[in-house]
């Protein structure tokens, strides 16, 4: 039978061609949607590490005019004003990269032999507390680790696992990176930049790291009662106008915020879908186009083997297992291709996302072409021999 319907499509290959090219290119198109979206969602599943919920974000300009003493000083005179206010939960100051903000700041050194590359967060001591960080090890630093012999780091679990994987505790080591630092505590994951960021090794550092930079801290995290930011956020405004003497103030929503850096991945992703229902639908048009047509064409073989004794399953059976032969040689020199990708290492994904790209493919025009082959093929099984000779 599997000879036979060898055969067949041998000797309508021309008729068949147009459905071969047109499934070979809707399974190539899934196998990247597929990957794209398996290797987007598992990085959405994994958490933030921090509360954006109930928080604004809000930048401003201190006077250039103060040094190092002055700026702390009137930094903690604003949070401190701040917090004195109906409402408001939590404040920290935060350095130019900010959650969702979209600025990325890396450092590498090579510490004992293995090079170290980590992203930079420059935060202050109530960091922890405003953005509710999950600590897995240690503490977040405080006021007296900014007095101690090295300056105070937090490193996430990225950081460890990836560069010190046998350690059993980072914790009060000891490690140069731009300067010597001592390791305080590791947070569980912590992807700032939205959430399907990589979990990348990310280190954070206190401000005086900054202030010999001359660039101090001048974007703050504010965490409110909820559904208070509308009734909050006029009264800031005033507040941080009056200490600044400057009208350049910016206040945001840091839950819009995350939205906002998240469509960087959400609308590829729909567009790639969308492109993907599309061709999902020729080839469905296409399937009916060619079995209707065969149909019509074949209906005295289909007679004749009706009245051979063939059933109605039988003759279903052949019309689906041709165009399931069409599909399988598409699908197999698709993957042939596909699986150079991971195997080959052409792009700096892990391989098992491709994988899954290769299996939905499948699995999807697999479920198509049976869908749309079983309507034509049905309608051909429910011929009457006598009808159908009788017309030959």
């Amino acid at each position: 039978m599997f000879r036979h319907l060898l055969k067949l499509m041998w000797n309508k290959r021309r008729a068949n061609s147009m459905i071969f090219l047109e499934i070979l290119l809707a399974f190539i198109v899934l196998f990247g949607v597929y990957a794209f979206i398996f290797y987007n969602l598992n990085r959405y599943s994994s958490p933030l590490g921090f509360n954006y919920a109930n928080s604004m974000g809000v930048r401003m300009d201190l006077n250039d005019d103060l040094d190092s003493l002055g700026v702390l000083a009137a930094q903690e005179r604003i949070r401190q004003d701040l917090l004195a206010m109906p409402n408001i939960e939590a404040v920290t100051w935060v350095g130019p990269v900010n959650p969702f903000g979209g600025s990325t700041w890396q450092t590498g050194s090579m510490v004992r032999g293995q090079h170290i590359l980590t992203q930079m967060m420059f935060v202050d001591e109530h960091f922890a507390n405003t953005a509710e960080v999950d600590m897995l090890e240690g503490r977040w630093f405080d006021e007296s680790d900014l007095k101690g012999k090295y300056l105070p780091m937090v490193v996430n679990r990225e950081f460890k696992e990836r560069y010190y994987p046998n350690v059993t505790t980072l914790v009060d080591s000891i490690i140069d990176l731009d300067g010597e630092h001592k390791i305080v505590g590791v947070t569980s994951d912590f992807k700032y930049k939205s959430n399907f960021a990589e979990n990348f090794p990310l280190s954070f550092f206190a401000q005086p790291e900054r202030l010999a930079q001359d660039d101090p801290f001048e974007m703050l995290i504010v965490r409110f009662t909820p559904g208070t930011l509308a009734e909050i956020e006029e009264p800031v405004y005033n507040l941080l106008v009056g200490h600044t003497k400057n009208t350049d103030v910016v206040i945001w929503d840091m839950a819009k915020d995350r939205i906002k850096s998240n469509r960087n991945i959400v609308l590829p992703m729909i567009i790639l879908i969308v492109i993907s229902g599309f061709l999902l639908i020729n080839i469905a048009l296409g399937l009916f186009g060619v079995l209707f047509t065969q149909i019509n064409r074949r209906r005295a073989e289909i007679g004749l083997r009706k009245a051979m004794g063939a059933t109605n399953g039988q003759v279903t059976g052949q019309f689906v297992g041709e165009m399931l032969i069409v599909t399988g040689m598409a699908l197999v020199l698709g993957a042939f291709f596909a699986v150079q990708v991971p195997f080959l290492e052409l792009l700096p994904i892990d391989g098992k996302y491709f994988y899954y790209g290769i299996v939905g493919a499948i699995l999807t025009i697999l479920f198509i072409v049976v869908l749309c082959s079983l309507l034509p093929s049905r309608q051909a099984a429910a011929l009457q021999p006598a009808e159908v000779l009788h017309e030959e």
